[in-house]
Formats: structure tokens, C-alpha cells, sequence
């Protein structure tokens, strides 16, 4: 039973509170909503409650109404990475169908734990990004009004996570080089080096221009952490960084991207991508590898055979993710003899 009110408010409609700027609903599961002027009348107040009751029996306010105000904030569409914009925008369709039709101050930790339990069990990492995605819109929108309850993610465990990906054995990684340049994918072909050589992600060596070949080496800018790194010339980097520049070159329309398709401009990620993944399965197909790979596990291979600072090879903030991509095994002394100390 809700709170008793005050007996010079009780002429007031349900939910219907004052506060600075006048009357408002303060309704739990609903965002706050002004009805009048401080100076207005009874009739003029509970004419407006009616009409904001007519609106809330058309459509209740749901949490996919609450993601579809995130998304067209100014939080979200300029303070936010592209590529990470696009990782919401997926995260947000599994959220949308398991809570989507639920008002917002009902998502209870309890059911929470419940999509998590289920999800987890055999995508633990989809699920760990999708409750972060969850607990980011609830707590956007709390600040905001539209939400009263607290979090419900924050008692939630992370779970645990395998380390993803694999590393790429060296006659696999030369394989499908050979295999890229016979099916006259060269620009493919260069990308993978780069990648490998400079221990850089796909999206970042895709924005490669000529702009970012220096006398000293190639300027490798990191789209996820805005990190920038001039990754000094070996023979291997400045031949396959040639090799790019003299690809492609007969169209008419060239772009500055050190990366280019055959009509002379920029890949998109997912037009790359479907390159890329359509020759992994023929090659599958012609034994010409054993088992795909993915492109951004040239990165953990790149790591892995780097000898020497992989932090900072890498660009990680944290040694901890630096060594997640480290698939070599730490050489470590083992025992020759039985130890001659004597025990005390």
C-alpha cells in the first residue's frame, strides 16, 4: 500500500506529486512526467493526468523504449567508438528479446541471474558483454529519470571466460598466404603481414593511409584505445607495405588507404570480412589448411612469437591483457638431481 498523502494533496491524481516546476507523475517503472505549471488548477491538473493516462494505455513505457532512447542520445552517437556503437547495437538484440517488453523498474537481479545462467552456459562471453550492455542503459536511464530502481547487475558474477581464439601455426599462417596470393587476393594477403608484423587489430589496419608511413616506420593508431604507435621498419614491414602500394593501382578512383579494393577504394570491415571468410572455407574445402582461423587471431599469434616487452608490442594498457594473447608456454628450469641441502 503506497504512502498516505497529505490531506491538502488528496484532491491530487494518482502518482501526481509537486515539486519546483509544478505537478509531475512520479510513477515507479515509468519515466518522471511533468503535467503542470505550478500555478495551474485542479481541473487544469487532473485534465492533464487524463491525457497522459490516455497515452500510457496506448503503450506502456518499455525497456526497449528505454534502449531506443539510449541509442538516439548524444551519450551514444558521439561519445562513442563506431566499431563500439556497432558491438551495442548487437549486444542489445538478445537484450531486447528477453527483456525487451518489461518495464524497466521490474528487471529484478533474480531475473537477471536467471537470463545469465541460461545464456552463460554456452556463451559466456556473448553473455558477460550483454549484461554489461544491460547494466550500462539501466544506469543511463536512472540518471535520467526514466529508471528508479538501483542496477540489478551489480550482485551479478562475472563469468568466467575461456581465452578465445588460437594461435596460427607457422606453416598454417604461410599456407594461406600462398593461398591468398594464387586466388589473386593481394590485398588480403597484405593485410594479414601487417597485421602479424605490427601485432595490430583488423579495423586499425584497414585506416592505414599513406599519410601514416614515416621515415622511421608505419603509425599504427588504435581505434579501441586511441593509442598510437610507430611500429619501426623491418625488411618484412617496408616490403609488404610496398607490395600494398603498387596493388590496385589501375583505378581510377584511388584513395590514400594503404589498404584498397579493386576499384581503387577503402574496404569496409564487412566487405573485407566476406572475402576473407569465403576464402578460409575453400581453402578448408581444398586441404589447403586444417581448420580456419580467424583474422584476429594473427594478433595472438603475433604476440605469442614476439620475444621481448609484449605489452608494449602490443599496445595493452595491462600486462594481464597483453599476456591473454600470449599462447607460448613460459620456459621455465626444471630439476636435475636430488637436492644435497640438508633439511634442518
Amino acid at each position: 500500500m503506497g504512502r498516505r498523502r497529505r490531506p491538502e494533496n488528496s484532491w491530487m491524481p494518482p502518482y501526481v506529486e509537486r515539486y519546483k516546476d509544478g505537478y509531475r507523475v512520479n510513477r515507479r517503472g515509468h519515466p518522471t512526467k511533468h503535467l503542470a505549471k505550478h500555478d495551474a488548477n485542479r481541473s487544469e491538473v487532473w485534465g492533464a493526468y487524463e491525457r497522459y493516462q490516455a497515452g500510457l494505455e496506448e503503450k506502456a513505457f518499455t525497456f526497449a523504449d528505454l534502449i531506443d532512447l539510449y541509442f538516439a542520445s548524444p551519450q551514444y552517437t558521439k561519445l562513442i567508438k563506431p566499431q563500439t556503437q556497432k558491438d551495442y547495437l548487437r549486444y542489445s538484440q538478445r537484450v531486447r528479446k528477453v527483456f525487451g517488453e518489461m518495464q524497466p523498474d521490474l528487471i529484478t537481479s533474480p531475473l537477471v541471474q536467471m537470463f545469465v545462467d541460461a545464456r552463460g552456459a554456452e556463451h559466456p562471453a556473448a553473455t558477460n558483454r550483454e549484461r554489461t550492455f544491460l547494466s550500462i542503459v539501466i544506469k543511463w536511464g536512472k540518471a535520467r529519470g526514466f529508471v528508479k530502481i538501483e542496477d540489478p547487475t551489480t550482485v551479478i558474477k562475472t563469468l568466467k571466460e575461456g581465452p578465445g581464439g588460437r594461435y596460427i601455426e607457422d606453416w598454417e599462417y604461410q599456407a594461406f598466404k600462398q593461398w591468398l596470393s594464387e586466388r589473386g587476393h593481394v590485398m588480403h594477403r597484405c593485410a594479414m603481414e601487417i597485421s602479424y608484423l605490427c601485432a595490430a587489430r583488423q579495423q586499425d589496419v584497414l585506416a592505414l593511409t599513406r599519410a601514416d608511413i614515416r621515415e622511421d616506420g608505419l603509425l599504427v593508431v588504435q581505434a579501441k584505445t586511441g593509442k598510437a604507435q610507430l611500429k619501426l621498419w623491418s625488411p618484412a614491414l617496408r616490403e609488404v607495405v610496398d607490395r600494398a602500394l603498387s596493388a590496385n593501382i589501375h583505378a581510377q578512383v584511388q584513395t590514400t588507404h594503404l589498404i584498397r579494393n579493386r576499384a581503387g577504394r577503402a574496404y569496409t570491415r564487412t566487405g573485407f570480412n566476406s572475402v576473407w571468410l569465403r576464402e578460409q572455407r575453400a581453402a578448408l574445402a581444398a586441404n589447403a589448411i586444417k581448420e580456419r582461423f580467424r583474422f584476429h587471431d594473427l594478433k595472438i599469434k603475433a604476440v605469442s612469437d614476439f620475444e621481448g616487452d609484449v605489452q608494449k608490442f602490443s599496445g595493452h594498457k595491462t600486462r594481464s591483457m597483453a599476456e591473454r594473447y600470449n599462447r607460448t608456454p613460459d620456459r621455465v628450469v626444471s630439476l636435475n638431481n636430488p637436492s644435497s641441502k640438508k633439511r634442518r
